[in-house]
């Protein structure tokens, strides 16, 4: 046994020369503590180790550990293996772009129109109550005969020797952009159709300035003689829904409407005026709204002489119809064709006097057989 325990002794204390040696060493780099387990064959590093790095502490290696590059963290290490939890701290750099955006408003040089949608309210459009085609001046020439004589650019004819209708002269339709020379080739067009006028707030006028602005030509541009066909096509309609085919014409077209709605206080609806600024957008370059006002009305003289022929010249005299009145309905005509030959006989003289137009687009009696 006294054996034994001094072979125990012996071994105890030479430290078991085959065993394992364990170093560890503790180095420090730029002022950073770097811990290192090295020459290590089974090395155990636990929470209470100095090796091990937890929770709270951030290990830096040679000033290199995070480096920032806008929004992005890039962690570098050496040779050296550092464990590193729960705490490692991003830096983000955030770039905010401004744009600002620069609206510079350009005045229009034309009035502004008061923007009101149609009431259903109003009372019904009538054409009666807007006496057109009067003799203003009692010359036995009415108003649109009077308009033909104005605007005519040749001095005209008349059908017979008491120089009250018109037969024929030289218009300029602004509407198709071509040239007229016979009368009943043409109707008086009220710019402002008399419907449109009426639902833009005329509903409300006398009787009297419903008849003024129906005959009214101190605004050469109020009545003007248009190809029958192109006025009959516009009826009561406003730019938002019809438009001259002659496309130079709109430009002055939205700024004549816009004047003369101007003038009388009546209102526009919103898809009209944003029909008017369109037109005007195609206006030439300079050519603003004072150039398209109206210029005084002038009316021609009536000639004293009448026109000499050759003898090989035919000429042929219209002669024009009395007033018929309102002496006819649509139940008088057996079909559309009947009643519009009678329509186009005393049209271009006294206009729709028997009311068989009732939407005023130059077609009388539609709901007849063979109507449009």
């Amino acid at each position: 046994m006294k054996k034994l325990l001094g072979i125990l002794i012996f071994l105890s204390a030479c430290g078991g020369g085959d065993g394992t040696e364990t170093a560890i060493t503790t180095a420090t780099a730029k002022d950073t503590t770097t811990s290192t387990v090295a020459d290590t064959t089974t090395s155990t590093v636990a929470d209470t180790t100095t090796s091990t790095v937890a929770d709270t502490t951030t290990s830096t290696v040679a000033d290199t550990t995070t480096s920032t590059v806008a929004d992005t963290t890039t962690s570098t290490s050496t040779s050296t293996t550092s464990t590193v939890a729960d705490t490692t701290t991003s830096t983000s750099t955030s770039t905010t772009t401004t744009t600002t955006t620069t609206t510079t408003t350009v005045p229009v040089d034309y009035p502004q129109l008061i923007i009101v949608e149609i009431s259903n309210s109003i009372p019904d459009y009538n054409r009666d109550d807007w006496n057109h085609w009067i003799d203003e001046n009692g010359d036995c020439q009415n108003t649109r005969h009077e308009v033909l004589i104005e605007e005519s650019q040749e001095t005209v004819t008349y059908t017979s020797d008491t120089y009250c209708s018109v037969s024929t002269g030289k218009w300029y339709g602004y509407y198709t952009g071509q040239y007229y020379y016979n009368a009943s080739e043409l109707d008086i067009d009220h710019f402002i159709p008399l419907k449109n006028a009426h639902q833009s707030g005329g509903y409300n006028w006398t009787s009297a300035k419903k008849e003024e602005f129906a005959n009214y030509r101190l605004d050469p541009d109020s009545l003007i003689a248009v190809n029958l066909s192109a006025n009959r096509s516009k009826g009561a309609k406003g730019p938002d829904e019809w438009k001259p085919s002659n496309t130079d014409y709109w430009c002055e077209y939205a700024y004549d409407w816009i004047r003369i709605k101007d003038y009388w206080n009546l209102t526009t609806t919103q898809t009209e005026w944003d029909a008017l600024v369109s037109m005007i957008d195609t206006c030439p370059d300079g050519f603003k709204y004072a150039d398209a006002q109206e210029e005084p009305a002038v009316e021609l003289p009536t000639p004293t002489t009448t026109t000499t022929t050759t003898p090989t010249t035919t000429t042929t005299t219209t002669v024009q119809p009395g007033n018929p009145g309102d002496t006819k309905n649509c139940g008088d005509f057996s079909n559309y064709s009947e009643a519009k030959a009678w329509f186009d006989t005393y049209f271009p003289y006294y206009g729709d006097v028997a009311n068989l137009d009732g939407d005023n687009d130059g077609e009388p009696c539609e709901s007849l057989p063979g109507g449009p």
